[in-house]
């Protein structure tokens, strides 16, 4: 099943300074089995080819040497290997062997006009019925990546009394200038149905200091429902990485935060992919 969902993503900084936005988004939640369905039914969206919106297998998880290793070995299958398959090795080297009727449900945006950026994507993955793992991973404006697992031993209960992941890991990752390298994020899961939920919230010293969320509804993934879609978001990936300039621009020029540079501290960034020539040079 691909599911097309019309989205928004909200961030609040809580200190030192508040500041906030949410802006509009879309993307889809697909079933890694369904992967050559993709586009299966409308001429905009595919997998392959010159569709104005793709999603491309390497785009999500691509295997790459490791850039200061750190805890559990991390293993991504080899070059070749299909998305599914990649996720199941990930999975693994975590300790977590998926069962073969496990469901793996990828959240991101597509590619918009050959463009490819998500901040964040995530994979969802349920048997017998319930959600019971998943993966976030995290990319910067640099190009570097960055996975976390959270296996069953994060599977909390919703007010709805329904399956939750829900990790609080030290970050080790530069995102933001705004934000040190040695606080934590804190990542919520749930899987997908006809509304979206997720969250990455930002903890320095023990106090919450970033709230995001991504929220949106089901709606039916038609050529109509794309083309009001590109009116209404046009440029989506263009727009996310303008937005991410301009909101840190705004935190530095008017709010005044103090700006931390990506080549210091290096010897925090650990279990980098494809880590920039300003670090790796310095390892």
């Amino acid at each position: 099943m691909v599911r097309l969902y019309e989205a928004k993503v909200m961030h609040a900084r809580l200190w030192p300074k508040k500041n906030s936005f949410t802006h509009s988004v879309f993307c889809c939640a697909i079933d890694l089995a369904d992967w050559d369905k993709i586009g299966e039914n409308t001429w905009l969206m595919g997998n392959g080819g010159r569709a104005l919106y793709q999603f491309r297998d390497q785009d999500f998880l691509p295997k790459d040497i490791i850039f200061q290793p750190e805890g559990p070995g991390q293993a991504f299958g080899a070059d070749s290997d299909k998305l599914a398959d990649r996720v199941k090795s990930f999975c693994a080297a975590q300790g977590q062997i998926l069962p073969p009727d496990a469901q793996i449900t990828l959240v991101a945006m597509p590619r918009a006009f050959g463009k490819s950026y998500n901040p964040v994507i995530f994979f969802l993955i349920s048997w017998d019925g319930e959600l019971q793992c998943g993966i976030a991973e995290v990319n910067n404006t640099f190009g570097e990546r960055k996975a976390w697992f959270l296996g069953k031993d994060c599977k909390q209960k919703n007010a709805k009394g329904e399956a939750v992941l829900k990790l609080r890991t030290p970050k080790k990752f530069y995102v933001s200038p705004f934000s040190g390298l040695d606080t934590e994020f804190e990542f919520i899961l749930q899987a997908p149905d006809q509304s979206l939920w997720l969250g990455v919230d930002h903890f320095e010293a023990g106090q919450k200091t970033l709230i995001s969320n991504w929220t949106g509804r089901c709606v039916p993934l038609t050529d109509s429902r794309l083309s009001w879609l590109t009116i209404k978001i046009p440029f989506l990936i263009f727009k996310v990485i303008a937005l991410i300039h301009l909101h840190a621009l705004s935190l530095w020029l008017i709010k005044r935060l103090p700006f931390k540079r990506k080549a210091d501290d290096t010897h925090l960034q650990r279990n980098l992919r494809h880590p920039s020539p300003e670090i790796s040079k310095q390892k």
